[in-house]
């Protein structure tokens, strides 16, 4: 019998592996939009390198949510592009072509249309190759359990891996976990309560797609209702009046999102509308996935027998999305926490990093949705922890109020925060300072450099 010939070990094939025996010079933790945005800021800017994502894949929401659009990515309906990472991922993206990406619908979606619908599996093919591209070390299955500190300084962070927890150093560290668990473990003072004033939670959602659609027929529906955000509230209660709705378990609302796929439509919705939930707790979002699977079933089963949505009365489901998405867990209480009134108002900041496009989402019975100043901008001194240096912390779980964060929370805005923070983290390795002691103007000359405009 011929003797079976094994192959290469994985340890040989794989060179952008994370190596423990390293320093970096930047860590990010979180491979969301504003972890991806920040590791590949850094590894433009030539800092060596890794990233972490404590799921699956890489991506966060904007691979999570299937095909829920990429809002934020440019500054107008007409494409102009916002520089840096942002371009970088769409010209990357638009190489693979229609299978990869259609423009967003510029009729019946909430924000401000400058928004792509991106096929998840696409994008997590391109988030590795530029990762590859760029010398990122990265690895998945990778969440942070401890940090590593000397003094007030975090030096490293503890990762909790399949072989066992592995401690990993590096010269500046992002948390750009979503839930700010590198800041948490660090000692940082963090906000957990929801909206401040009133302790409203944000909704959890798990989105799911269905097949067999008349999507032109469906889509045209839509755009005739002039509905710029499809809620199902009002087909909800549409129903109940009829009496038809009884024994139906439905989300709250549901916004339906154009696919790269014939006959498939991809639906954001409120889950977890009802309930008070806390995400940052794992039994909440436990209970969320088993609600998820009910409500996603149950909207087929409706589709089928009330036939209320012309286009689906033959739908199916395919499958709901990644996992449980949080909008609102922890968030760094910081040198400068960014508000509603700093994004209302349009407020201009000295440091300037970043700048917010969009809209603000409607937030419960807490406030109604409003347009936000084009360009609003975001400081430096949101990514600073009051109590520590070595570590900045970006995207959702950055230094903001709970409406703060709301305004202009999009994909495309989470990305040029991230880009923002990596940028900031290799201009401290290079120049061997900590982020507090920073030049802001640094990055603003650096981000100008990479077509960014603030």
């Amino acid at each position: 019998m011929k003797k079976y010939e094994k192959g290469k070990t994985v340890l040989e094939v794989f060179n952008r592996r994370v190596k423990p025996d390293t320093t970096y010079d930047v860590i990010v933790c979180g491979g969301g939009p504003a972890g991806f945005g920040a590791a590949l800021a850094a590894a433009i800017n030539g800092a060596k390198t890794t990233i972490f994502e404590a799921r699956s894949q890489f991506g966060g929401t904007a691979t999570a949510a299937m095909w829920m659009e990429w809002n934020a990515l440019f500054k107008d309906s007409d494409e102009t592009d916002r520089g840096g990472i942002n371009k970088l991922i769409v010209d990357e993206l638009r190489k693979w072509g229609y299978d990869a990406v259609r423009r967003g619908d510029r009729t019946h979606v909430i924000a401000d249309h400058a928004s792509l619908h991106i096929h998840p599996e696409y994008a997590k093919k391109v988030l590795f190759d530029l990762f590859e591209h760029y010398e990122i070390d990265y690895q998945l299955y990778s969440p942070v359990v401890d940090v590593m500190k000397e003094g007030t300084i975090v030096k490293g962070v503890v990762i909790g891996a399949k072989e066992g927890n592995v401690t990993y150093k590096g010269k500046v560290i992002i948390d750009a976990t979503g839930d700010g668990d590198v800041a948490a473990l660090s000692g940082c003072t963090m906000a957990v309560d929801g909206e401040e004033e009133s302790g409203w939670r944000a909704p959890v959602t798990v989105g799911f797609a269905v097949g067999n659609v008349d999507t032109e027929k469906f889509f045209t529906w839509l755009r005739e209702e002039n509905l710029r955000w499809p809620s199902f509230r009002p087909y909800k209660e549409k129903i109940h009046s009829k009496g038809l709705a009884k024994g139906y378990k439905l989300p709250e609302w549901i916004g339906f999102d154009e696919t790269t796929i014939p006959g498939v439509v991809s639906l954001n919705n409120g889950t977890s509308m009802d309930l008070q939930v806390d995400p940052s707790q794992s039994y909440s979002l436990t209970y969320i996935e088993k609600i998820a699977i009910d409500e996603a079933l149950e909207f087929v089963r409706w589709a089928r027998t009330e036939k209320l949505l012309p286009g689906m009365e033959n739908c199916y489901l395919i499958r709901t999305s990644g996992y449980a998405m949080a909008r609102d867990t922890r968030r760094l209480i910081g040198e400068y926490v960014f508000t509603n009134e700093d994004v209302m108002n349009g407020v201009q900041f000295e440091d300037v990093v970043a700048c917010k496009y969009g809209s603000s989402d409607p937030v419960g019975k807490v406030r109604p949705p409003a347009s936000i100043s084009q360009g609003t901008q975001y400081p430096y001194r949101s990514f600073l922890p009051k109590e520590v240096d070595g570590l900045l912390v970006a995207g959702r779980c950055g230094s903001a109020t709970l409406l703060g964060h709301y305004g202009g929370k999009s994909i495309g805005n989470m990305i040029c925060i991230g880009q923002a923070a990596g940028l900031a983290a290799a201009l401290c390795s290079k120049n061997n300072i900590q982020p507090r002691k920073l030049d802001y103007r640094l990055i603003q000359n650096e981000l100008k450099k990479m077509g960014v405009s603030l």
